[in-house]
């Protein structure tokens, strides 16, 4: 069973961040989990909060993944307000942070693996996926992603939870080498252990009949590989 706020969560904050030369990795990881993430867990809205590194080579290198009680309270007037009177630190290091990608979703499908408990969340892996359909296939790829590829992928070893968005927002600030795609869907599929891409289950569930059909709709697609970095805790 899932904790009470991530039951409840209609929307999600998702925040990609690389900090660069200018920051060093030891102000920026104190700055993160001593300030930064446990102030935005003061808003009532922020449920919870889960920070991630890439284990897929690529940047940027940090994924933050808040859970909202909708998509709207990502700039609502309370995260305003602790955003305007944030320390000076809190000021200096996201004006000199590298790159900053900072997105709000809705949420608009959720599957969780029956005998889940809370202490399997956050999970230790996830992989993500960002995608844009041609809209005259958004019908269909919605249909699939529900019907049939999501009940694939939860027949994957350690599997614990997919779940989809489709994008409220988006705003970047900063740039790095590699390009990065904000896509109007987005799907995070939750594991307990790694390997998940090469089992056979993956590779059945990436073959069948109706992803070719699907295939022809998409327009994009960016695939991102995470492991647990920190979870943060709401105070008390």
């Amino acid at each position: 069973m899932l904790p009470p706020s991530e039951a409840e969560a209609q929307g999600l904050s998702f925040v990609l961040l690389e900090p660069g030369s200018n920051v060093s990795e030891a102000e920026y990881h104190d700055w993160y989990d001593n300030e930064h993430a446990p102030a935005r867990l003061t808003i009532p809205t922020f449920l919870n909060a889960a920070r991630f590194k890439a284990v897929d080579g690529q940047k940027p290198t940090y994924l933050t993944l808040y859970d909202l009680s909708e998509s709207s309270v990502a700039d609502g007037p309370e995260y305003q307000a602790l955003k305007d009177n944030g320390s000076e630190r809190d000021k200096r290091l996201l004006a000199t942070v590298q790159y900053l990608n900072r997105r709000a979703y809705s949420s608009i499908y959720n599957s969780t693996l029956t005998t889940a408990s809370a202490s399997d969340f956050p999970p230790k892996f996830i992989f993500v996926v960002g995608l844009d359909v041609k809209t005259e296939g958004e019908a269909d790829f919605n249909k699939f992603y529900n019907e049939e590829h999501i009940p694939m992928i939860s027949k994957i070893p350690g599997w614990l939870r997919s779940r989809r968005y489709i994008l409220s927002n988006s705003a970047i600030r900063g740039s790095i080498d590699t390009e990065v795609t904000v896509c109007k869907y987005l799907v995070i599929h939750d594991f307990s252990e790694s390997g998940y891409m090469d089992t056979s289950e993956m590779k059945a569930a990436a073959s069948t009949p109706w992803v070719k059909e699907v295939l022809k709709s998409i327009v994009r697609r960016e695939a991102r590989h995470f492991t647990l970095l920190k979870d943060y805790k709401r105070p008390e």
